[in-house]
């Protein structure tokens, strides 16, 4: 780890002020220690990722704080029909199966499942206090086994104001009890104007897409929380709506290298990069002058962009089968007359 930090310290156009992360490390806090080991975490500690990833430690903050959750266990319940499994530390809702499906493993704990919109909720953290961005709406991109892996988000949520008032509150509490720095994010369920929550993300996630745009950059703001402890003094004002989603292969293949990329991907694979099925390929953003037009653009976007990969990726094969057919032709010309390749080296 420590030369590709050094790497990438040196490729940095000015002096490093430290290392910010995404996802991915919430199960491997460890990680995150040997990094700060090399360069300050621009975010919260291992010890505090740990913490608010333990279903323990977590669900019992809330049982004291009075923040509405669903039943959460440790251990497999006795009836598992209505429960889901999770796996500690986990992102992108991959992990996250019908009790039924999930075998027994020490990293596994047990929810009960409740129906309601999948909202999220955006903020930035000093220590103590917090300010709530703004919410999103997500929704899944069900796969074999995986029903609720994350697909998109729209933004705003469509939300009573009571709901929010609620939300906001539960992330106030939460960020002053885990001492929570930086960008985060909040997901919950909502029912019947009943948010639940599910989660806290303590870092920079996936729905930063959305919110992008206002006219402080978010990335600033969360440097400003963690080394300043400055926050907004007010919300974020951002116009119409916005939405992204993600594509995954819907089997193995490889990234076309003449493929053009349209100005709204990102998270780009390398050309010539192989992915597996089901792995994602690149992110897509949208934006309208309402959330339901958002999401309807980042969807035909999507189908749109997913079919120009097929078939760059079929023309691609072409060629290559062609040049393998012409190499073999002119390898099999070679072998039925060696006298002409002989003779004209003999005239040269």
């Amino acid at each position: 780890m420590r030369p590709a930090l050094e790497a990438l310290a040196k490729q940095a156009p000015s002096p490093v002020l430290g290392a910010i992360y995404g996802s991915g490390f919430e199960d491997r806090p460890q990680l995150l220690a040997r990094i700060a080991a090399r360069m300050p975490l621009l975010g919260n500690d291992a010890a505090t990722v740990k913490a608010i990833k333990a279903p323990e430690t977590f669900f019992g903050t809330l049982e004291r704080l009075g923040i509405p959750h669903p039943e959460t266990r440790e251990g497999r319940p006795a009836k598992g029909a209505g429960w889901i499994a999770k796996r500690r530390g986990g992102a992108g809702g991959s992990h996250v199966v019908p009790s039924r499906l999930q075998k027994d493993a020490d990293d596994i704990y047990f929810q009960r499942w409740v129906a309601g919109r999948a909202i999220s909720a955006l903020f930035v953290a000093n220590g103590r206090r917090c300010r709530v961005i703004g919410f999103s709406e997500q929704w899944p991109a069900p796969a074999p086994r995986r029903p609720w892996r994350y697909g998109g988000a729209v933004r705003p949520a469509n939300l009573t104001k009571a709901a929010e008032a609620e939300m906001t509150r539960a992330v106030a509490r939460v960020v002053s009890a885990f001492g929570l720095k930086g960008l985060g994010s909040a997901d919950f369920v909502l029912t019947e104007n009943q948010p639940l929550l599910l989660e806290i993300n303590p870092r920079p996630g996936a729905t930063l897409d959305v919110f992008a745009g206002a006219a402080k950059s978010l990335l600033g703001l969360h440097v400003d929380a963690v080394k300043r402890g400055r926050l907004p003094r007010e919300g974020l004002a951002f116009e119409g709506a916005a939405a992204s989603t993600i594509i995954h292969a819907p089997k193995r293949l490889i990234v076309p290298r003449s493929m053009i990329w349209p100005s709204w991907a990102a998270d780009l694979p390398k050309p010539g990069e192989q992915i597996d099925k089901q792995r994602p390929i690149c992110t897509l953003l949208a934006r309208a002058g309402t959330r339901g037009r958002a999401k309807r653009l980042v969807e035909t976007r999507k189908a749109s962009l997913l079919a120009k990969i097929q078939k760059s990726q079929g023309e691609q094969c072409e060629q290559e089968k062609e040049r393998r057919k012409c190499s073999e032709t002119d390898e099999a010309a070679e072998h039925q007359h060696p006298s002409r390749t002989a003779g004209a080296r003999h005239h040269r």
